[in-house]
């Protein structure tokens, strides 16, 4: 009976050689890959290779260590940054930079050769091609590497290189070859033959058809003698020829005069270069519209702006790759410099790349969430952005009416916990309570009609301004577009997607939603100084404290954030375009319809949209800012009216509700949870339990 046994692997063995292929893709007998050959002429494989090019020295190369305690420290003057910035005397780290994209996504492997100075360390780095070096392995097996075989060209002898003087970038591992990497292109191959016999069809077409524009026979076939055939082509060409085109044309006997060509249509090969640049792009991670394929344009998908695919690009394919080559740098590079404390890791800055800058200004706006939250010190937030950190730094932001309370520990004094419907006649405030209330109340609502108008009036000059500039985007780009109306035209649905992505790009909402979240922070904080002064009725002081002032602003900014302009935006564009398409609008009057329509937004009028928005952020103004100044001053319950001094509502829940007793963080939930046409209101209380009936 025959026994395996297993044994402990204690040694790896490698392939001397790479596995032994035939090259040839799958269910074909034709080499693609030789005709192909380096890709160097194929405009499908160069267009994303040189945006990559171009893209990725945005980007600053830097070496950062990371020490105790969580210590992080840029190295700017690393021997390795400097060696990469001038890496020989005849070009720069953009070349080199160049080449070696060229190289990796092309072959999956980009070589770079290291001259050494008297130190032993590196005193020049060198580009070379990659099919001038082949990793070769012992005949043994005994490890994976042992040399690389340099062929700088023909007339010059095969060198064999120590590994530790090459910087072999790899795009993966080729599994036929473990000590290469596996070119990304590989699998387009086929399209990228597609593309190239596309382009040398219609060339040909160009080339070997060119025709007579006319041709000029007797009538009837009748015979010309030669010398007839000559001086007639040549009088033909001077009498029509230049300037003299155009003219009449009289013949001295019965004679034929006509145009001659082909078929443009059989030059079109759209759809196969389509197929071909999708795929290309699709394997280096580049989305096709950045590189400016007409595919990607085509395929647009909704609200996909042109600096949201730029960002795509980078994402998927700039920053992926710009990752292999720091960590080949960390293990290749970085250690011929010496050892530092710490440990040292090559990484890519990219706080000036403008294509990831929304991302920079989103990651400046958590960290502000962070400290005005009061979780986060401001010297991390300083840290996180690059500043400098002092012992100043290290301090919370936190509002003074916040309590710390342990989990599980007993409500303190004064916090009222239990539900207002289980507190019984406890819940109501007594009659003196909700008289002090009732004045307060009448003096705020004294100033919300005021204060509301003004705020109107702001919004209905902040949408109109939205609508002109909404035309003023739209308008160049209708005028680009073909809106004649046609028996029979359909407008596609991606045609008019495209369209509004490019409107709004053009708009950039996100430069007017700044604006609208500034007109919301003002507007509250002129509210809270209202409140702030009618507060002396309650017994507290009319001056506006700074950290009351900040977080009433701040809720402003958040209140505009429910309003998503942009969503908005897009929908009034999808309605006024669908709208103009039907009833045959040109461009100038398509233009003006957008204008409308994102000026009213979801609303039947502009007029009407800022009314409502006035009226109900005024109100809730009033309400948070009650809230947080009473806070401020140590009022830790508050009295409830429903109705706005008026007979309220029906329902009997709100009757209920009115005149009860509730704390601040029910009452910042109460308005929080309000519906927008809510007559709910708020005043300090500072009665006493004994007190409540």
């Amino acid at each position: 009976m025959l026994k395996w046994f297993s044994k402990a692997l204690t040694s790896m063995r490698h392939a001397p050689r790479p596995m032994v292929t035939s090259g040839l893709l799958r269910r074909t007998r034709f080499d693609y890959r030789r005709e192909v050959g380096d890709c160097l002429d194929a405009s499908v494989v160069t267009g994303p290779v040189q945006w990559i090019q171009r893209a990725l020295p945005e980007a600053r190369l830097t070496v950062m260590r990371y020490g105790r305690g969580g210590r992080v420290d840029e190295i700017a003057d690393h021997g390795a940054l400097s060696l990469i910035a001038r890496p020989n005397e005849f070009y720069g780290d953009l070349a080199l930079w160049s080449g070696t994209v060229l190289s990796y996504c092309i072959a999956g492997n980009a070589y770079w050769l290291k001259a050494r100075n008297g130190l032993g360390r590196p005193g020049e780095l060198w580009y070379v091609p990659h099919w001038t070096m082949k990793p070769c392995g012992p005949e043994d097996g005994s490890t994976l590497l042992s040399h690389y075989l340099y062929s700088p060209g023909s007339g010059i002898e095969p060198m064999k290189i120590d590994p530790a003087d090459v910087v072999h970038f790899r795009h993966g591992l080729d599994p036929r070859d473990p000590r290469l990497g596996i070119s990304p292109l590989d699998g387009a191959i086929r399209e990228i033959f597609m593309d190239l016999e596309s382009s040398n069809f219609v060339a040909s077409l160009l080339r070997n058809m060119g025709v007579p524009g006319v041709v000029i026979s007797p009538k009837a076939g009748g015979m010309v003698a030669a010398d007839d055939v000559e001086a007639t082509k040549a009088w033909f060409k001077q009498a029509f020829g230049g300037d003299r085109r155009g003219g009449p044309l009289v013949m001295g006997a019965p004679t034929d005069v006509s145009p001659y060509g082909f078929n443009p249509q059989q030059m079109n090969m759209s759809e196969a270069r389509d197929v071909a640049e999708e795929r290309v792009c699709a394997s280096l991670g580049i989305p096709a519209a950045v590189v400016g394929f007409g595919a990607g344009l085509q395929s647009t998908k909704v609200g996909a702006t042109m600096k949201e695919m730029a960002k795509l690009a980078w994402h998927n394919g700039v920053l992926p790759m710009g990752r292999v080559f720091a960590d080949e740098i960390d293990r290749s590079i970085v250690p011929d410099f010496g050892p530092l404390p710490g440990r040292l890791k090559t990484v890519w800055d990219t706080s000036e790349v403008l294509a990831l800058a929304d991302d920079e200004d989103k990651e400046t706006e958590r960290w502000n969430k962070r400290v005005h939250g009061g979780w986060a010190m401001i010297s991390e937030a300083r840290a996180a952005a690059g500043l400098e950190v002092d012992d100043s730094h290290k301090i919370y932001l936190r509002p003074i009416s916040i309590v710390e309370v342990p989990a599980g520990a007993p409500p303190r004094d004064g916090q009222d916990t239990q539900d207002p419907k289980q507190r019984g006649e406890k819940a109501q405030a007594p009659l003196q309570a909700r008289r002090a209330g009732i004045a307060f109340l009448r003096l705020i609502a004294g100033q919300e009609e005021p204060r509301a108008k003004a705020f109107e009036k702001r919004l209905k000059a902040f949408f109109k301004e939205l609508g002109k500039a909404a035309r003023q985007a739209a308008l160049p780009l209708l005028e680009e577009e073909d809106l004649t109306p046609a028996p029979g035209k359909a407008y596609g649905e991606k045609s008019d997607e495209l369209l509004i992505a490019r409107i709004l790009d053009a708009l950039g909402i996100g430069t007017h939603w700044t604006t609208f979240r500034q007109q919301f922070e003002a507007h509250y904080l002129e509210v809270a100084k209202e409140v702030s002064e009618a507060a002396q009725l309650a017994g507290i002081s009319g001056s506006l404290p700074d950290p009351v002032a900040r977080s009433v602003a701040a809720a402003g900014g958040r209140r505009a954030g429910l309003i998503d302009l942009s969503a908005q935006s897009k929908a009034a564009l999808f309605d006024a375009i669908a709208e103009g398409r039907s009833e045959g609008d040109g461009a100038i009057q398509l233009a003006a319809r957008i204008a409308g329509h994102v000026e009213a937004g979801p609303w039947a009028t502009p007029e009407m949209r800022a009314r409502v928005i006035a009226r109900t952020e005024t109100k809730f103004a009033q309400n948070i800012s009650t809230i947080e100044r009473g806070r401020a001053a140590g009022v830790e319950r508050f009295l409830i009216f429903d109705g706005r001094l008026g007979p309220g509502r029906s329902l009997p829940s709100h009757i209920a509700r009115n005149g009860g007793i509730v704390t601040a963080a029910e009452a910042m939930q109460m308005a929080a949870e309000e519906h927008p046409n809510g007559t709910l209101s708020f005043s300090p209380h500072f009665g006493d339990d004994q007190d409540e009936e």
